[in-house]
Order: C-alpha cells, then sequence, then structure tokens
C-alpha cells in the first residue's frame, strides 16, 4: 500500500536552510556605479572571510585587462562550490564576467556590501557582469553555498590586501582547516574534512568510532551525498549512542551493541546538523549534505534497523517542502521493509 502525507505549508520549519538566503537579497542587479568598501589597513586581511574556502591560493593580478572572467562552480569545497580564480585584483573600469559552469547545482554572485547581484543560473554559459568605477574591495558569496566556502574577493585597484594564512594553510594532519557549520563540528576531532559520496544510494557512517576522547565519534563525520541517498548509521562503539537532528526531527533510540542500525533516506536538496546527545557536547556530532546543499527543500524518512530488522519510525514523516512541485512525499511500505532487511 502507498501512503500519501500531507502537511500544511505554513507548518513546515524551514528556518535553518532559509537564513543562508535572508538579508542577501539587497541592492540592484545593476551593480554598476555603486561604492565598493574601501581597501584600508583595518578591513585588508581575507583570512577570516576565506577561512573555510579550500581553493583559493593567492590573489591573482589581471590588471591591465579590460574584461575578466571568473567561473562559477568550479571544482572547490567538496564538489563545484568554488569561483575561480577565488580572488582576483582589478583596474577601476574592468568589465568582470561570472560564468556559470553548470556544475554543482544553482548559484548565484552577492557581493556583501550590496554592490552587485546576479539572479540565480544553473545552466552552463549563462554569465553576470559587473564592471567597478572605484576603488576598494568587494567581497562577494554565491548564497546557496556561502557556508560551505563558496567566496570570493574582487580587489579593485592597488590597494594593500593580504590573504593572511589563507593560502597554502593546513592543520596539524596535512589538510586544510574545514568549514564547521556555524560551529557545530568545532570540538569534533575526527573531523577535517568533507567525505563525498555522491553517486552511491547506500552510504554507512559508524556510530562510537575512535575520536573525541574515545569511542565517541561519527565517521565520517561530514558527508556530502545526493538527493535520495539513505544513510545509514551502524554501531560500532560498545556504549549507549543515538543519531539526533532535534530540528528536522529524526531521531533514534538510545541504544548499546554494536551492529545496531538507524538510517534516514534523505530527499531534496539541504543540510541536517546531527549529534548524538549524550555526548555531544564531547564532540560526537556530524553533518550530512544533501545535493545542492542549503536550499530549502530537505525531507529525510526515518527506519530503525536492529540486528537485520527494519521497524519503520512510526508514520512517514515530511520534513522540507518540494518548491513548484508540492507539499507531500510518498512511499511504499513494504518496499521499505524489504530494502531495510539488506546487510
Amino acid at each position: 500500500m502507498t501512503t500519501e502525507l500531507h502537511r500544511p505549508r505554513d507548518c513546515i520549519d524551514r528556518r535553518r536552510f532559509l537564513t543562508m538566503t535572508a538579508g542577501l537579497a539587497i541592492g540592484s542587479t545593476l551593480g554598476t556605479g555603486l561604492l565598493a568598501r574601501p581597501a584600508s589597513a583595518a578591513e585588508d586581511d581575507l583570512a577570516t572571510f576565506f577561512a573555510n574556502t579550500d581553493n583559493v591560493t593567492e590573489l591573482v593580478d589581471r590588471r591591465g585587462e579590460p574584461s575578466v572572467e571568473i567561473i562559477v562552480g568550479s571544482a572547490g569545497n567538496g564538489g563545484s562550490f568554488g569561483f575561480e580564480p577565488a580572488a582576483v585584483r582589478v583596474d577601476p573600469g574592468t568589465t568582470v564576467v561570472w560564468t556559470w559552469s553548470g556544475e554543482g547545482g544553482m548559484h548565484n554572485v552577492v557581493a556583501k556590501n550590496g554592490a552587485f547581484k546576479s539572479e540565480f543560473y544553473t545552466k552552463p554559459g549563462e554569465t553576470y557582469e559587473f564592471t567597478p568605477v572605484t576603488t576598494g574591495e568587494h567581497r562577494y558569496v554565491c548564497a546557496p553555498h556561502e557556508m560551505m566556502g563558496m567566496r570570493g574577493v574582487l580587489v579593485v585597484g592597488d590597494g594593500a590586501v593580504s590573504l593572511g594564512s589563507v593560502a597554502g594553510s593546513s592543520s596539524s594532519s596535512g589538510t586544510r582547516s574545514a568549514e564547521t557549520f556555524d560551529g557545530w563540528l568545532a570540538r569534533t576531532d575526527n573531523y577535517d574534512s568533507i567525505t563525498d559520496l555522491r553517486g552511491e544510494s547506500t552510504v554507512t557512517v559508524e556510530v562510537g568510532a575512535d575520536g573525541n576522547g574515545g569511542a565517541f565519534a561519527f565517521e565520517p563525520a561530514a558527508i556530502h551525498v545526493d538527493p535520495g541517498t539513505t544513510v545509514i548509521w551502524e554501531w560500532v562503539g560498545k556504549n549507549e549512542y543515538d543519531v539526533s537532528d532535534p530540528e528536522l526531527g529524526y531521531q533514534s533510540d538510545l541504544l548499546a551493541g554494536q551492529g545496531n542500525r538507524f538510517a534516514v533516506e534523505f530527499d531534496g536538496h539541504g543540510l541536517s546538523k546531527y549529534e548524538c546527545s549524550a555526548y555531544g557536547e564531547q564532540g560526537m556530532r556530524g553533518v550530512v549534505i544533501v545535493g545542492n546543499g542549503p536550499d530549502p527543500v530537505l525531507s529525510p524518512l526515518g527506519k530503525v534497523l536492529t540486528g537485520g530488522t527494519a521497524v519503520v519510525l512510526g508514520a512517514p514523516f515530511l520534513y522540507g517542502l518540494h518548491r513548484h512541485i508540492s507539499d507531500s512525499t510518498s512511499y511504499d511500505e513494504a518496499d521499505w521493509f524489504a530494502n531495510g532487511t539488506e546487510g
């Protein structure tokens, strides 16, 4: 039997995903002539701005060129979530052209100082132009993927600008310091990068792996998956653990014993920040990035698997909004039980 759920739009909690773009819809799409942020000694260090951007290595000097191209959706930050070059210096009057690669889903270009703001584009070859007329500095982002590190800077003129320790920086493990997702993974000592598992229909995260002072880690701590992927958390430690994202509304039981499993199937595009409620403050936390990342669309369906037997968590739930389609989802219960007994 197929069950279809409907949930009123005004009951759907989209605050986490909407906050990524709130406040960024400012200024005009016609940025030419607006004043840039003056480059000064107090504002020229870009290390903090680029702290979680892994594809910025240098300030590329393109002065003397009448037109400069920047690729939107270049390789970086766990996928195609970069600007290339991420940091570039140009002359006043230079036409800057952002060209979409068609990779990484939907992107836009938004100046932090309000000087320019493009529409959202997805197709390869689409462009947006801005011609600065004054010297200064424009820091900009892709609004949906800012927290993943999709950031850039346009330096106009000869002002002194420093990337600080950003270019070529690394952690003690030899890997560049990773995005902490607003501090969510700041205490998670087994996390140093996002593990790209796109292309897999089912992925497994270990529960109770070594880390954070004992067997108190999810491994890998941060994963990037496609919409429709089932994430299975499998207990490998001997303590009592659970998997909980209160904001999205899914939570396993607090269980002890190796081999217990809990699964969530994610659909749409979005971000889930979860933890073990017993050891989260100790650093036992994780992140699931789904599809294009923090868009206001994410809907998990939960089930618990214990000893190879699937138990659906009550009725299926809808936690996201399928924009331009409907606010409903459906699943075949028999198929869930059949699939849940594998492995």
